[in-house]
């Protein structure tokens, strides 16, 4: 049996590590046993959605696929449409209107295939990186597992395209392309990932620093090409669209300028109420993080450091929804994979031969553990997010105590004349303002600029910025 620790002593190079040790295992591989559970779960999910709620479309995906179809009829984001988010799930979904022929209802259900299909390939990419990362296929279908605590993660594309599922599936990519040695598409996946939400940046240090320690310098200028190659595209594109200044400035300044006001005990119940039951993982994760820095630091640094910068993002920067939290929730089950490895490496230790082949004679039994475990986590998942636990009543009360008061705006949504998101949508309306989104982060940076809510055009910076 051949052993991989792979670590490379060459001349001039970086340790090169690939810590996958295959097992002489007759149980099913990781993927066969999460794969069989995602597809279970995300097509029973779309199923049951075509039979009930169907076409039901949630707020931000209407206004993610009409900006698409718009920029087929000309509408140019950042100009003619205001909004935070990068560019690239408008360019999404202005490839999904042009297949659809300018139907509405296909191009919602052809918006909602790809995000059900986009959310469970993440889940699988996630198991990947943690069986790259271990070696072991309990490990990887625990962190698979991980991700489906939170319900939200195979709920919400039932209703559309949302921006945080793209740079999750983007991040994950890149962070399996990395450490396969693919770094040019590794930096060009983690280019994507930032393109589709601002927190998916934490990707392309992450790959690029992995490149380096993998292989060299050569490796992480590859990572970087790939990462401006992509980059490049976007900034050209809406350069000559004379859109590059609005464009930066409404998904890097105003997020940063006109972000929610926010408690840290606020954000700290959020994050509970996120995870519900699945909360008892997060000391898990902690762990899993710790063994890393500290026993294999020159080959996982990237999973501590990952995870507490995106704990940074959910704590500090910006946590409105379970989405907000999907990035950081992918290291936390990278974080339990390397726990999980830690306990079997621990159980089938060399000290006691018999219990090593007895141990080694029955390795299904960590899968079964994992998946019993795991599985009552998911299934508390959707009692906690669909009924009321006492519990659960008990954080919401305190989160809304804990929210700060806040001077009321002298502007909100309601001083705009104009349609429902989902008026909009539906009937294929091409709104004569650029907000008509209007979401709070939308309404907070008028109030603080010069910008109006009957403005035809979102172009320039403002002239103006209060930040009383």
């Amino acid at each position: 049996m051949r052993w991989f620790s792979d670590v490379s002593t060459l001349t001039g190079m970086r340790f090169r590590i690939t810590p996958i040790r295959p097992r002489t295992e007759r149980c099913a591989s990781w993927l066969a046993i999460l794969g069989s559970i995602v597809a279970v779960l995300f097509i029973g999910g779309f199923a049951a959605y075509l039979l009930t709620e169907w076409p039901t479309i949630a707020t931000d995906p209407a206004f993610f696929q009409h900006t698409g179809w718009y920029v087929l009829e000309g509408g140019v984001p950042y100009l003619d449409v205001w909004d935070v988010n990068p560019p690239v799930p408008f360019g999404i979904t202005a490839a999904l209107a042009a297949l659809s022929g300018g139907n509405m209802l296909v191009l919602h259900g052809l918006s909602v295939t790809l995000t059900v299909l986009v959310a469970g390939a993440s889940v699988l990419l996630v198991g990947w990186v943690a069986y790259l990362v271990t070696g072991e296929n309990a490990a990887a279908v625990a962190a698979g597992l991980t991700m489906l605590v939170v319900p939200e993660l195979f709920v919400l594309p039932l209703l559309g395209v949302r921006a945080q599922f793209y740079a999750l599936f983007f991040g994950t990519l890149a962070l399996a392309l990395a450490l396969r040695d693919r770094p040019f598409l590794a930096g060009a996946a983690a280019a994507l990932s930032a393109g589709s939400w601002q927190s998916g940046v934490v990707f392309a240090p992450l790959v690029v620093g992995m490149a380096y320690q993998r292989a060299g310098g050569k490796n992480a200028l590859r990572a970087i090409a790939g990462a401006g190659v992509v980059t490049g595209i976007v900034v050209l594109v809406f350069a000559a669209a004379g859109a590059l200044v609005p464009m930066v400035v409404q998904t890097v300044v105003a997020p940063l300028i006109a972000g929610s006001p926010y408690t840290l005990a606020e954000r700290v119940y959020s994050l509970l109420l996120v995870f519900g039951y699945g909360s008892v993982l997060l000391p898990v994760a902690l762990y899993g993080w710790a063994h890393a820095a500290v026993r294999d630091f020159r080959g996982l640094w990237w999973v501590p450091t990952g995870g507490l910068i995106l704990a940074l993002q959910v704590l500090f920067v910006d946590l409105d929804g379970a989405t907000d939290a999907l990035l950081w929730l992918a290291f936390v089950a990278i974080g339990v994979a390397v726990a999980v490895e830690r306990v079997i490496a621990r159980r089938s230790g060399p000290t006691d031969r018999r219990d090593h082949d007895s141990i080694r004679s029955n390795p299904c039994r960590w899968a079964v553990v994992v998946l019993a475990v795991a599985g009552l986590l998911v299934l508390s998942g959707l009692v906690w997010n669909a009924g009321s636990p006492s519990l659960k009543l008990t954080l919401e009360s305190m989160e809304q105590e804990a929210e700060p008061e806040g001077e009321p705006l002298p502007t909100t949504p309601g001083d705009a004349d104009v349609p429902s998101m989902q008026a909009i949508y539906w009937e294929q309306l091409q709104p004569e303002t650029c907000h008509y989104r209007l979401s709070w982060n939308e309404v907070r940076w008028v109030a603080m600029t010069d910008d109006r809510l009957d403005r035809q055009q979102c172009d320039g910076s403002p002239s103006r910025i209060d930040r009383t």
